[in-house]
């Protein structure tokens, strides 16, 4: 082989090799491991008044209700009793929430009461209560209900 062909392999090469540097920019990843299946999704219990109150709701509405109820548990996990330290103080937090994620309050009429008898359900009473470990696990139990409830 000559010099002259000697170079056209070496530029062959070269472009392959760049070819190859920006499709995968961080080297190509061969895992000779298998992964691990992927966890399902925890299924959470319904409330039957809250599922056929939005049996017609849009898929917006369905999923405005679904992602405040589900931050709510976020802002419940993340608190851990010490702001929100009563059943009161999480009864503003949430009315007051409300007040400013729903659009058109009314629009589900019975919504509001479906969703106070999920709360008085889990919780056993509406009377003010501390926020305890076990008092803590009700609210947000009541709020996975009613965000499973709108998915």
């Amino acid at each position: 082989m000559n010099c002259k062909n000697c170079n056209k392999v070496l530029l062959w090469l070269a472009g392959a090799l760049l070819a190859v540097s920006i499709v995968f920019p961080n080297g190509p990843t061969l895992s000779l491991t298998p992964t691990a299946p992927v966890a399902p999704v925890a299924v959470h219990a319904t409330d039957v008044e809250i599922v056929r109150l939005l049996a017609n709701a849009s898929s917006a509405d369905k999923a405005r209700v679904n992602g405040i109820y589900t931050a709510l548990v976020v802002v419940l996990k993340k608190d851990a009793g010490k702001r929100i330290t009563t059943t009161e103080q999480w009864a503003d937090l949430q009315a007051n929430t409300l007040q400013l994620a729903i659009d058109t309050p009314g629009k589900y009429p019975g919504l509001d009461t479906a969703i106070e008898a999920v709360f008085l359900a889990k919780l056993g009473t509406d009377d003010v209560m501390p926020s305890t470990p076990e008092t803590q696990a009700k609210l947000i139990d009541a709020c996975e209900t009613i965000a499973a409830s709108a998915r």
